[in-house]
């Protein structure tokens, strides 16, 4: 049971960021906290066993230079845009990841043109050139395309020393549409450089 109280409050803990912080600031009465913890949860157990809870998840907050050494991860990240691209949603099909395995058949590397394969369990999403839409949509029978938007932007964020991430090796790559994609780039080069 003190086990169950332990995650529950270090769960509660978790997914509150301006307590957590506090805490890690030493800024916190604890026993208010408990009490908050207390009645805002309804648990059935004594505020000594919260306090004592709130007290091991004090000990276990994660160092500054962790924090700091993220930080500066984050803070070298180059950023990039682009604009102009297309993106289409295809079933997850045999037929389409063949098609998506002869990318040299759809479009034109020499001449620079752009795609990105974003594989999820039951679609897969390809953004690519605008002016790649009708021949790449063509490759594929209309029943295999879920969704297509025309005008879509690519935010990609390229991180120095990871060295592979679940989207894209070193990066991530956001699909955004493009009237709103100046003001999600502001946001997000912001981060990484504040």
């Amino acid at each position: 049971m003190k086990k169950s109280i332990n995650e529950f409050v270090w769960k509660f803990i978790d997914t509150d960021l301006s307590i957590k912080k506090d805490l890690g600031r030493k800024i916190v009465n604890i026993r208010k906290l408990a009490k908050h913890i207390l009645s805002s949860q309804k648990l059935d157990t004594s505020l000594d066993a919260v306090i004592s809870a709130i007290r091991r998840y004090n000990a276990d907050i994660s160092k500054k230079e962790e924090t700091h050494s993220v930080h500066s991860v984050i803070k070298q990240a180059k950023v990039s845009i682009k604009t102009k691209m297309s993106s289409l949603l295809l079933k997850r099909t045999d037929f389409v990841k063949t098609k998506l395995g002869r990318p040299d058949k759809l479009m034109d590397f020499q001449g620079h043109d752009i795609i990105r394969v974003l594989e999820g369990s039951q679609a897969l999403t390809i953004v690519f050139d605008q002016k790649n839409f009708e021949k790449i949509k063509s490759a594929f029978p209309k029943e295999m395309i879920l969704e297509e938007n025309k005008k879509v932007g690519m935010i990609e964020i390229e991180y120095p020393s990871i060295i592979d991430a679940l989207i894209s090796s070193n990066e991530h790559i956001l699909i955004i549409d493009e009237d709103k994609l100046i003001k999600a780039f502001d946001l997000i080069y912001n981060l990484c450089k504040s």
